[in-house]
């Protein structure tokens, strides 16, 4: 895997963890009731969940297609 596309994974999760984590401290600082929050929580971390599984899918398909195309090069 070249250097650009660990840039742009590592740019990508970055900005996944950011978004997560400020979601779920903004959820924590609202002014609502605990149930509320913890079902609010519990959704985002669902969605994320998702969302973290897709990313692993389109990285693990990236990294395949960069492993079949330099496999041309190297037989």
């Amino acid at each position: 895997m070249d250097s650009d596309t660990r840039y742009v994974m590592l740019a990508g999760l970055s900005l996944m963890v950011g978004v997560i984590l400020g979601t779920g401290l903004g959820l924590l600082m609202a002014p609502q009731s605990g149930s509320r929050t913890r079902r609010q929580l519990k959704h985002m971390m669902e969605d994320a969940s998702e969302r973290a599984g897709e990313f692993a899918d389109d990285a693990k398909e990236t990294v395949s297609g960069i492993v079949e195309r330099s496999k041309k090069f190297v037989i």
